[in-house]
């Protein structure tokens, strides 16, 4: 897997500015900011739901590598810890592990809680954290439901909320919420028969549009990123059927690999994203050009 600083080679950090997310709009007018200072988050503090394992754990590392520091959240306190360890360790970054069940509003709480005392800021918010249920339509039961809704879109409006709320009083911040392919496209049953997935991300995408255009007057912008098919929890249990999909579906007939969220994700949560809002960045190796 290969770091941001291998892929914007060459890339020697530049001298950090007091507090960089908080330049204002009228300092840029007569200042032109070099590519590595758009790109460079050293000293922000990046919030990561579902960051210890899969797509999650690759973008934490994409915005440490950048310098930022990190708090790892997700359901399985060990696995975060671990994660944490090492990142802290290969990253030279602070790196901050909590458990994290976005069903529970007061985990919620706690975190930010937790957050605020640990760092005293959050400049950035990856809601990546997601669950699905899958079942016939026929037979999918109200708790599987419930299960997929409250956690993919309530969860992820309640940590929206709670960042907006700090990142308003800064007048910045930077809010991605990770979607899917599936929010914009039926699937057939055999490739994927959980149907709250599909409506929760696509859900997901309007809470985007509305918070982009509601919160554009703080400095804070909200983005989507809308993944294809990546090995993760959610579809690493079918090797055949993730075969059969990259060479029916994906035109370029290959699953996406380690590295290829990385650099979406910087830029969208790197300050050279200033003018980027409400949007949806697909990164899916042509699934939807099809």
């Amino acid at each position: 897997m290969r770091s941001v600083l291998q892929i914007f080679k060459p890339y020697h950090r530049v001298r950090a500015l007091s507090n960089p997310c908080l330049k204002q709009i009228t300092e840029r007018e007569n200042y032109v900011r070099h590519i590595r200072e758009l790109l460079d988050l050293t000293g922000q503090v990046a919030i990561v739901t579902g960051g210890a394992t899969g797509i999650g754990r690759q973008m934490a590392y994409a915005l440490g590598e950048a310098g930022a520091d990190l708090v790892i959240a997700a359901r399985n306190l060990e696995r975060c810890q671990e994660v944490a360890r090492q990142m802290a360790e290969e990253l030279r970054v602070r790196v901050l592990p909590v458990a994290l069940d976005l069903r529970k509003s007061q985990m919620i709480d706690a975190l930010y809680d937790l957050v605020m005392k640990e760092f005293g800021r959050v400049e950035i918010l990856i809601n990546n954290s997601g669950t699905t249920w899958g079942a016939p339509t026929f037979e999918l039961p109200l708790n599987g439901w419930n299960k997929v809704i409250e956690t993919n879109l309530t969860g992820a409006w309640l940590m929206a909320q709670k960042a907006g709320q700090i990142m308003s009083k800064q007048n910045y911040g930077r809010i991605i919420n990770i979607a899917s392919y599936l929010a914009f496209v039926g699937t057939y049953a055999e490739y994927m028969d959980a149907v709250p997935y599909p409506v929760s991300k696509a859900a997901l995408l309007g809470l985007t549009r509305d918070l982009a255009v509601k919160w554009a007057k703080y400095n804070i912008t909200v983005n989507a990123i809308a993944p294809g098919w990546f090995p993760s929890q959610l579809s690493d249990k079918n090797k055949e059927l993730h075969e059969e999909i990259s060479k029916h579906l994906i035109p370029m007939h290959r699953l996406g690999s380690d590295d290829e969220l990385k650099t979406g994700v910087l830029f969208l949560a790197s300050p050279g994203s200033s003018y980027c809002t409400g949007i949806t960045l697909s990164i899916d190796g042509g699934l939807l050009a099809v």
